[in-house]
């Protein structure tokens, strides 16, 4: 039991009074930032050295729940304020013909919180800004760690160590932290048989891509194309095609942008203007990966946070807003729990946390097969379907997945005074 000695009497420390954080993620600066709220400490570990890269990536979509989450901890007004809320989800077939709409007006203003877009180096930076750069350590490729009674002692490249209450693995799809905790040995990450090739363009012109809609576009040949404006220079976009359609793309003697300027070159426009405006350096190509849904996330004091617990496809948009989530419900458990009880809170929080993130990952690995379809009467059958459900049955469901009655009712963590602030 860890004590605190005052006065020359000694009593139990109410709840733990630092955490070791591994990976400066999403998920991770957001379990730091609201264990810090509470004031409790956290040193966050991230074993790159260069801080640029951590702002790496396009932009994405940021849906209510995430932004429900990020007000328990006082980010959300932060994180909108640089973003753009988005009005409209509007679903099209690669002829241009409209399949759905859904009004996000209305389902913001009954649970409170907006759907924004923006880049994710923006949400990074308010996290970042939140924990503290002092309190960030790069260079630091963890190699192991011991734990006692007491606590837990992290070991790093470089021959340093830090001494906590609590591990906490946020280190990403490939997650070190996981695969120790699993002795070594796991299977692959499970790739999803697509690859989504992300930009951000500079391309003014408000009659070209209106701001306010999040405009997703299935195709045939396996192609699909996601756009949305940021703010009124800069579009964000996703190509994504299947590897069946990508054996098509040369990128050895063509670059990037050429190759896939001509596999969309039947698409309605605006989709082949925004290619065309791209910077080649600027096209990131992310094959996409998932894990099955399964637990194995707490052992001992150590924890798994984000994609090292949970990753996903990118068809739900929910990636982030699942690590947010995690990372804020983590934290409001640790925030009440005594040094001698972690193991027990750790446990609560996968239990927590588990079968909602499980429905996530195979709703979104789902949704990412009906992209792979290629023949022209399958594709037609799949439009035909999403033109009759999605704006009511899908509509309904994604909703249902995605709002939680326990974070529209969640209170916000006690602040603590100092935390924060580099």
């Amino acid at each position: 039991m860890a004590t605190i000695r005052e006065a020359g009497t000694t009593r139990k420390a109410a709840t733990i009074r630092k955490a070791l954080v591994i990976g400066a993620g999403i998920g991770g600066l957001t379990t730091a930032a609201g264990l810090l709220r509470q004031g409790i400490e956290a040193e966050v570990f991230e074993a790159r050295r260069t801080p640029g890269l951590l702002l790496t990536g396009g932009g994405f979509m940021l849906w209510h729940n995430a932004f429900l989450a990020l007000r328990r901890i006082g980010l959300d007004e932060a994180v909108a304020a640089d973003s753009v809320r988005m009005r409209f989800h509007e679903f099209r077939s690669d002829t241009g013909r409209r399949l759905a709409r859904w009004h996000l007006d209305g389902p913001s203003e009954r649970c409170g919180a907006p759907a924004c877009a923006l880049r994710r180096s923006t949400l990074h930076k308010v996290l970042t800004h939140a924990v503290g750069d002092h309190r960030i350590r790069l260079g630091s490729r963890l190699t192991g760690w011991t734990e006692d009674g007491e606590g837990v002692t992290a070991h790093f490249a470089d021959g340093s160590t830090a001494r906590g209450d609590v591990l906490i693995g946020a280190d990403g799809l490939r997650s070190t932290v996981r695969a120790r905790m699993r002795r070594g040995f796991e299977p692959p990450p499970r790739y999803a048989g697509y690859t989504a090739w992300q930009a951000i363009t500079r391309l003014p012109g408000e009659s070209l891509v209106p701001t306010g809609t999040f405009f997703n576009l299935w195709g045939r040949g396996g192609l699909r194309f996601l756009y949305c404006r940021l703010d009124e220079n800069e579009v964000y976009w996703d190509a994504i095609t299947s590897d069946r359609a990508a054996t098509g793309l040369d990128t050895l003697r063509h670059s990037r942008r050429d190759e896939l300027a001509a596999a969309y070159r039947h698409w309605p426009d605006p989709v082949g203007r925004i290619i065309a405006s791209t910077d080649e350096e600027a096209i990131l190509p992310v094959a996409v990966h998932d894990r099955p849904p399964g637990g194995g996330w707490a052992h001992g004091r150590v924890v798994l946070v984000g994609d090292a617990a949970h990753p996903m496809t990118l068809n739900l948009s929910q990636g982030a807003g699942q690590a947010i989530e995690s990372g804020v419900v983590l934290a409001g458990l640790l925030g009440r729990t005594p040094p001698d009880e972690v193991p027990q809170a750790l446990r609560a929080f996968e239990a927590a946390r588990r079968e909602r993130t499980a429905d996530m990952v195979g709703t979104s690995w789902r949704i990412g097969t009906l992209g792979l379809v290629h023949s022209t009467p399958l594709c037609r059958l799949r439009d035909l379907m999403m033109y009759v459900f999605f704006d009511t049955v899908a509509r309904g469901q994604s909703y249902g997945l995605m709002l939680d009655d326990r974070l529209e009712r969640g209170p916000v963590l006690p602040a603590a005074g100092s935390a924060g602030t580099g």
